[in-house]
């Protein structure tokens, strides 16, 4: 399946199973799947890498994603009011919600890709090196190997 068949299906999930899709958790685990699915890891890194690395940026999208999902219907119903002088009839507000929540979805797109870029550089920078070959090579280390023992004079 292609990456914006899965944001159009999370989309339709979300927009009509909210709120419950993030208190069961399908929330995380959909994004979680995402990532799975759409992102290259580096070969080097092991499942444990790859789990530890999904699981922190689904948790951080689902959280901005709930919030975003509850801040849409003050958002939309503000801007309404404000751009028109009154507020939105039910079912257009309904409808104004239910786009934006989906647009906060699809925002996903461009975050995958940011993540598969910011990957694809890890790999580059990385290739033939194994974990423990930069522990010398921090700026700290080598302000540390430059400076020496200092001797008292």
């Amino acid at each position: 399946m292609s990456l914006d068949d899965d944001l159009e299906n999370l989309a339709t999930a979300a927009v009509s199973d909210w709120p419950e899709i993030v208190f069961s958790g399908r929330l995380d685990a959909a994004i979680r799947d995402l990532y799975r699915t759409h992102l290259r890891f580096p070969p080097s890194w092991t499942p444990d890498e790859r789990d530890e690395f999904i699981e922190e940026r689904a948790d951080t999208e689902a959280q901005r994603l709930a919030t975003r999902f509850d801040d849409a219907i003050d958002v939309m119903i503000d801007d309404f009011g404000r751009q028109n002088g009154y507020l939105p009839h039910h079912e257009y507000a309904s409808t104004m919600i239910t786009e934006a929540r989906k647009d906060a979805v699809y925002e996903l797109e461009a975050r995958i890709e940011y993540l598969a870029d910011d990957l694809a550089q890890t790999v580059t920078h990385t290739a033939g090196r194994t974990v423990a070959s930069m522990t010398g090579c921090s700026p700290a280390a080598r302000r540390s190997h430059r400076n020496g023992p200092r001797r008292i004079r």
